[in-house]
């Protein structure tokens, strides 16, 4: 999995071929968004917080900023870290805060990569789910987080079994055949 990865950082990223820095450490995780080039300065990205309890629920979008590299992974890091106390006052959570259990299978907790159109988050923890309402807009959060970024058009959700995350089907695979 991780040499996928790495292969797809190699194949997305136009700055490798314009002699930017080298790809991440094929232990760290990966993510594959090209990021505003080799200037170094930081980028605006947005982060998708819900706001109400509806389902899937409203989200409202806030600017963090991001590295020069690895945006995506940043913004996914934001969405687990959850609003700030400002953002809290004006009714904004995270979904994922706090949500994270146990050992991490891949170092880290999650990756994210971006091939033909999809980016593909696995979380390498245990994710606990929050009910029907809190799953569906953890993934909606998540879905509209990632599609931010030029060339995403789907957003795949993974445990850290390689199951579709919060799936409730019985096969864990509905995510991969329907795009939920």
């Amino acid at each position: 999995m991780k040499e996928l990865l790495v292969a797809a950082v190699l194949a997305l990223s136009p700055a490798q071929a314009a002699g930017s820095p080298a790809a991440p450490a094929p232990d760290s995780p990966v993510q594959a968004v090209p990021a505003g080039g080799a200037s170094g300065k930081p980028r605006e990205v947005k982060v998708y917080f819900s706001k109400g309890h509806g389902i899937p629920g409203k989200v409202v979008a806030v600017t963090r900023k991001a590295p020069d590299r690895g945006v995506a992974r940043f913004a996914v890091q934001q969405l687990i870290a959850g609003p700030t106390k400002a953002e809290r006052r004006r009714g904004l959570h995270s979904e994922l805060t706090g949500k994270l259990r146990g050992r991490s299978t891949c170092g880290a907790d999650f990756t994210v990569a971006i091939r033909k159109g999809v980016a593909t988050l696995r979380f390498c923890r245990t994710v606990v789910s929050d009910g029907v309402g809190g799953d569906a807009r953890a993934l909606y959060t998540i879905d509209r987080t990632l599609k931010q970024f030029a060339g995403v058009r789907d957003v795949i959700s993974l445990d850290k079994k390689g199951r579709c995350l919060f799936d409730q089907s019985g096969t864990g695979r509905a995510c991969l055949t329907a795009h939920e």
